[in-house]
């Protein structure tokens, strides 16, 4: 089959109060993609997936997970096509029902669908933002994204919404650090992107560069929901991208949790066929860590949220208990989130074993209780083999002496 795909091209920023995707394009729509077969029946080789071991990964739920009620994952982001991805059901905060804007199809079409990483979950359309025009971010308030947080909080027991992803970053505010307390109190995962560099032109926060990281750079603080206690903060790798440097994408950022690698991911567009969305992107990011925690989720239906927290943290490919600001504990293992034999409590606490302390001594054998009597013994015996030699002598002796008497 030949297949003519649009690259969403250069990077946007993740930035302050923009909505931003985390590609832009000249055709967000992604319409110029042409195939000879029906948009329904067109896949593409996703290379994020075939680094992740997705594939073994859908099998593995597939058999083993339970079916009796489906995984649900609330997008809060700019709207959902449903034409090839699952909506189980849609609120919007902003009241408008068209779809002009393709980033929050993109994003759920990599979480859910025949495309998504967790094909099998469906999707909550949390609509927070609107873009009249159709291919630029358009702005998101603090308050808009809380609304639909606090409206997730309110239904996640009844839709078994277990994940929420925000693909964007917005200002701080105190009822928005209110609203991520009570998605994580419903027992839902909150995942965000970690926080995209700016491209040159964009509006942003003037401590990020541009074009290069600083050393002391660190989105913490700046970038919101990412930043708040208990979110699971997504960033991206730059595997795939031959010779590109991570950070001319990714900004550091200290409260990163995890990382997973974007470039070359594939989802959907607003016309319903597949669209590769090529830079990395933290937005892309968040989406597949998200998908990944629906599998996780799906495995083990009983956890809390905490408890697939764990799953995710321990088996990624770092150091959980020395994060970097660029992967965190490391790169997601999805296979090794639903395998390894890890007992976390319901807290998420994962009991690991104790280091060998260095100042004690291993255990010794018991030693023989001290003998005083041995040197005198010793020295018994070699006077007595002193004697009885001289005895001999003696004896050996005797026939000569007795001769030589007169």
């Amino acid at each position: 089959m030949r297949l003519t795909v649009v690259v969403l091209g250069a990077a946007t920023g993740l930035s302050l109060l923009v909505a931003a995707p985390a590609v832009a394009d000249d055709n967000p729509l992604c319409s110029s993609v042409q195939a000879t077969s029906p948009p329904g029946t067109v896949t593409l080789e996703n290379a994020p997936f075939g680094q992740l071991g997705i594939h073994r990964t859908q099998v593995l739920v597939a058999h083993d997970a339970p079916k009796d009620r489906p995984v649900r994952v609330a997008v809060l982001d700019s709207g959902v096509d449903d034409a090839r991805i699952p909506v189980a059901e849609r609120h919007s905060v902003t009241g408008r029902t068209a779809v002009t804007y393709y980033h929050g199809t993109a994003v759920a079409g990599l979480i859910a669908g025949p495309l998504g990483i967790a094909p099998d979950a469906d999707v909550v359309d949390v609509r927070v933002y609107d873009d009249e025009d159709g291919d630029r971010g358009a702005q998101v308030e603090p308050d808009a994204l809380a609304d639909g947080l606090d409206w997730v909080a309110a239904n996640a027991g009844r839709l078994n919404i277990k994940v929420a992803n925000v693909s964007l970053a917005v200002d701080p505010s105190d009822r928005l650090e209110r609203a991520v307390r009570r998605v994580r109190a419903a027992g839902v995962v909150l995942v965000a992107a970690s926080g995209n560099r700016p491209q040159q032109g964009e509006a942003f926060d003037d401590r990020f560069s541009d074009d290069q990281a600083s050393p002391d750079e660190d989105a913490a603080g700046v970038l919101y929901p990412t930043s708040y206690p208990g979110v699971v903060s997504a960033s991206s790798t730059a595997d795939g991208a031959v010779g590109t440097d991570v950070t001319q994408y990714v900004l550091q950022n200290s409260h990163t949790t995890v990382a997973v690698p974007t470039y070359d991911a594939v989802s959907v567009g607003l016309d319903h066929r597949p669209c590769v969305l090529e830079p990395p992107a933290t937005s892309w990011a968040a989406a597949e860590v998200s998908g990944v925690l629906a599998l996780v989720a799906q495995l083990y239906p009983h956890d809390t949220d905490q408890q697939l927290v764990a799953r995710l943290v321990e088996t990624a490919n770092g150091t959980p208990d020395d994060p970097t600001p660029l992967i965190g504990a490391g790169v997601v293992q999805p296979y090794e989130a639903l395998t390894r034999p890890l007992d976390p409590s319901r807290s998420g606490k994962v009991e690991r074993p104790l280091a060998e302390d260095p100042e004690s001594a291993p255990a010794a054998a018991p030693q023989p209780a001290t003998d005083l009597l041995a040197d005198t013994r010793d020295d018994a015996v070699w006077w007595g083999l002193i004697g009885g030699g001289v005895l001999v002598v003696a004896l050996l002796l005797r026939p000569v002496i007795a001769r030589r008497r007169p």
